[in-house]
């Protein structure tokens, strides 16, 4: 799997590399090399000859002209629309200077006729550092290009696409093959971009691994990687070798979020799981869930656990390994103040999910005075009113803001999403989980998820770590039964029943 970095790194990259005597220049030569051999590659496989490059202002312009020189060595007639206008940046203009004679250079206005003309069309006009809505001289562009049947293919990235967050403008360009300099970028792994890149090809252009940032490293799971990190089951063993997971969860309202968080726990290999509720609660699931013991806390007046609660959960958590705090919990004020006073005084890991984050907004600065590990397990709405922002901002900035909360908080954060990202304090690498489907767009994969990372904690697994395992499970699990069920029919408990299964051909 290709190394993914942010656009910072790739930038930091980019002008490190001239530290390590390898200037921008000399960059912009390899890059074209790259794009020129890919599409050189496609053209005598198909029997394709003319070529039409959309070039920007910028350095991603830049390589396309100087592609567009070393195609027509090629022996390809190429033609170029510079959609920008004259060349702005230094490379740019020094490669628009060396362009060959042969390069006919075309008015913008002339779309139609040369979308027509050509069999390859290399989208060449924005880069990394795009970001915000296309231009509508260039959507106008974009929309004659997409009705070509010719091959299109991006320079990097397909323009319009924002490689900092995945976000895509309204008229980018669906592209049939990306070639990606140097490394992944995140966003083109994130949705919606996913789906404009069509076949990624990455390309070395000579960056010295020196050169790279080591402040952290994004890496994509995947079934072998997930295999490394479950926690070891020795046949030598009893109930306590795996953990005891104290849950408080559920509420008269929401028992079914109580039955589905302990009973994926359960289903992970934890040893032992006390699930500390309402007598609502554990009178609707004691009679179906058998494999856990129960602990009835006292109630208010609408059902929810009542804060008086909080020194017995306290007392309770001396005898475990982890704490699941929040699925089906409510909020109201007895909430609010048992979720403050259970990450203040317990010392064992907190998975922290759904109405336990909600609660937690109240109180946000609570975190800076607890002894536990904490995760977080947040969908954008819950960790956008944890940060005090709009979803819409969130989306924005989502790595940054999330890698700023779990260092400012000293918390493991799960940012929930298609593609959910995982980031921890106290470790240089973040987990990127691009497997799952529609199949979890139902009430309950929260609580899943939730049960699942905590039983991981609760085993031993170090947070982030716990976090990697069970949000690749999940979507794996997913993945694998619709292979067999129509995605629209699957529900919390088909996952639930499937687990075994699906780690089996993870341990496998």
């Amino acid at each position: 799997m290709s190394k993914i970095l942010t656009t910072e790194q790739m930038g930091f990259a980019e002008r490190n590399s001239e530290n390590y005597g390898v200037s921008l220049s000399e960059l912009m030569d390899n890059a074209a090399l790259s794009l020129c051999r890919e599409i050189t590659k496609i053209a005598y496989k198909k029997n394709l000859k003319n070529v039409l490059i959309l070039t920007g202002s910028g350095n991603n312009g830049g390589d396309g002209l100087v592609c567009a020189n070393l195609l027509l060595g090629n022996s390809l007639n190429v033609r170029i629309i510079s959609a920008m206008g004259k060349p702005k940046s230094e490379l740019a203009k020094a490669a628009m200077s060396k362009l060959d004679k042969n390069a006919q250079i075309i008015s913008e206005s002339d779309y139609y006729a040369q979308t027509s003309w050509a069999d390859i069309i290399v989208d060449a006009v924005f880069g990394t550092g795009f970001h915000g809505e296309l231009p509508d001289r260039i959507k106008a562009l974009f929309k004659t290009v997409s009705e070509s049947s010719a091959v299109k293919i991006a320079c990097d990235l397909p323009s319009g696409i924002n490689a900092k967050n995945g976000l895509v403008s309204e008229g980018t360009l669906k592209c049939d093959t990306t070639v990606c300099f140097h490394s992944l970028k995140l966003g083109l792994l994130l949705s919606p971009a996913k789906d404009f890149c069509g076949e990624v090809i990455i390309s070395d252009i000579g960056i010295p691994k020196l050169a790279e940032s080591n402040e952290f490293e994004i890496r994509k799971l995947n079934k072998d990687y997930v295999k490394s990190l479950l926690p070891p089951r020795d046949d030598n063993s009893h109930k306590g070798t795996f953990g005891k997971l104290l849950c408080v969860c559920g509420c008269s309202e929401y028992r079914g979020a109580a039955a589905i968080s302990t009973t994926a726990a359960l289903r992970t290999g934890v040893g032992l799981v006390n699930l500390c509720s309402v007598e609502d609660v554990i009178s609707s699931l004691s009679s179906s869930i058998y494999e856990t013991t129960y602990t009835i806390l006292s109630s208010d007046e609408n059902g929810y656990i009542s804060c008086e609660n909080a020194e017995k959960i306290i007392s309770l958590s001396k005898s475990c390994n982890a704490i699941l705090l929040g699925c089906g919990l409510g909020k109201n004020a007895h909430t609010v103040r048992l979720v403050s006073e259970i990450i203040e005084h317990c010392e064992i890991p907190i998975i922290i999910d759904a109405d336990g984050i909600n609660c937690l907004c109240e109180n946000i600065n609570v975190l800076k005075n607890t002894r536990a590990k904490i995760i977080l397990t947040p969908h954008p709405a819950e960790l956008s009113r944890l940060l005090g922002v709009s979803v819409s901002e969130f989306l924005e900035n989502r790595f940054d803001l999330i890698k700023q909360f779990s260092d400012d908080y000293n918390v493991t954060v799960l940012s929930k999403s298609t593609q959910s990202i995982a980031v921890s304090p106290d470790c240089n690498k973040v987990y990127l989980s691009c497997v799952g489907n529609s199949a979890l767009s139902k009430g309950g994969s929260g609580d899943l998820l939730a049960g699942m990372i905590a039983s991981f904690a609760a085993q031993g697994t170090d947070p982030i770590s716990a976090c990697a395992i069970g949000q690749f499970v999940l979507g794996y699990s997913a993945e694998m039964l619709s292979r067999s069920m129509s995605k629209r029919t699957v529900i919390a408990r088909d996952i639930l029943d499937f687990l075994p299964f699906v780690l089996k051909e993870i341990e496998d």
